[in-house]
């Protein structure tokens, strides 16, 4: 069974991750935000105020859907403190080794591929159609743009 699923964002990044969420078979609860006149990005989904936020229940998780580094990683560190699960997120249309390693509140978006061996660091995004060789090393918070390509055993280094 998934999680019951909170997308902590509510900009354009944040819409993609509800399609996705959906398609993995997410119940997706509502949208997350600081900013208490936050809008929906999906019409008819809920948005709740982050101070407004309770403690998570068995089964429920959080995905930050922010595409600004920084505020990924206060997020996320802030929201592990305090209890709620990180999940990774992998598109149904992403093909992924079966001993692909993926941290917690990693995206891998629409027609990526992450070969064998690889490593995916928590909170990195490995946008649509990008391409990750054999035994990589994607660090922490890292963005691999739309399109781009990995050779075996390539090193991204985490941005913070």
């Amino acid at each position: 069974m998934k999680d019951r699923l909170f997308i902590f964002g509510t900009g354009a990044h944040a819409r993609k991750v509800f399609h996705y969420a959906e398609a993995c078979g997410h119940e997706v609860v509502g949208f997350v935000d600081e900013n208490a006149a936050a809008q929906p990005p999906i019409l008819g989904v809920q948005v709740f105020h982050a101070a407004s936020l309770r403690a998570p229940k068995a089964g429920e998780a959080m995905f930050v859907a922010i595409g600004r580094t920084d505020v990924r990683m206060r997020l996320m560190d802030y929201l592990a403190s305090v209890g709620w699960v990180l999940p990774a997120l992998v598109h149904p249309s992403a093909w992924m080794a079966p001993d692909v390693q993926l941290g917690p509140g990693v995206l891998v978006a629409a027609g990526a591929v992450v070969e064998t061996a690889s490593v995916v660091e928590r909170g990195a995004i490995v946008d649509i159609g990008v391409l990750v060789d054999h035994e990589c090393q994607i660090g922490a918070f890292c963005h691999l743009k739309p399109g781009e390509v990995f050779g075996p055993s390539a090193v991204v280094s985490s941005p913070v």
